[in-house]
């Protein structure tokens, strides 16, 4: 009997990268050099695991609902990222490593969604206003 030659192929499959956010709560009394390095820091993790940022929003200082690490506030950066799915541990690890970082949140966006970071803010009026409205409509 001979042998038959058999040809193996290996398939590569190319899988889309996935949409993520994530906000980062960095301790909130750092330094501007060390906050931005930090800030670069968690970037550089993100496209090391292969992903890319398209978009960093700045939140800025605000309180936390309770004490992490014996802080009241942090200083809130989010982030809205593409990764491949298996970078997720890679990320998450070295995020947990991240000495500057108190918390962090990351969440698997659906395409068809929009981005979260436009919210509606209820204008406040005060009796005055209120009552010239009024006399206007009136």
């Amino acid at each position: 009997m001979a042998k038959k030659n058999t040809e193996e192929t290996i398939i590569t499959v190319a899988r889309k990268p996935v949409p993520y956010e994530m906000v980062a709560i960095f301790k909130p009394f750092l330094p501007d050099k060390i906050r931005n390095e930090a800030d670069a820091k968690v970037e550089q993790i993100i496209s090391d695991a292969g992903g890319s940022v398209s978009l960093r929003d700045i939140w800025g200082k605000r309180y936390l609902a309770y004490e992490v690490q014996k802080h009241t506030e942090g200083y809130y950066v989010m982030y809205q990222f593409e990764a491949p799915s298996r970078a997720m541990e890679d990320i998450k690890k070295l995020m947990n490593r991240h000495q500057e970082v108190l918390r962090y949140l990351v969440i698997r966006k659906d395409a068809k969604e929009g981005t979260a970071t436009k919210i509606k803010v209820k204008k406040t009026i005060t009796k005055e206003e209120s009552d010239s409205k009024k006399a206007e409509e009136a």
